[in-house]
């Protein structure tokens, strides 16, 4: 998760693409991520990863 959260932040995107091999099989967003994450650090994430 935090891998994802900091390729985010890198690229600014809040959507990232999840490949299996060559084929697209799903995309992750802030949200999915907010979703699973503490909830008193979801405000946090949210500016870390807004711009």
């Amino acid at each position: 998760m935090e891998e994802a959260i900091r390729t985010m932040q890198d690229h600014k995107v809040r959507r990232l693409p999840v490949i299996d091999g060559h084929d697209l099989v799903g995309i992750l967003s802030q949200a999915d991520i907010a979703k699973n994450y503490p909830e008193d650090r979801v405000g946090e994430l949210v500016a870390f990863i807004s711009f």
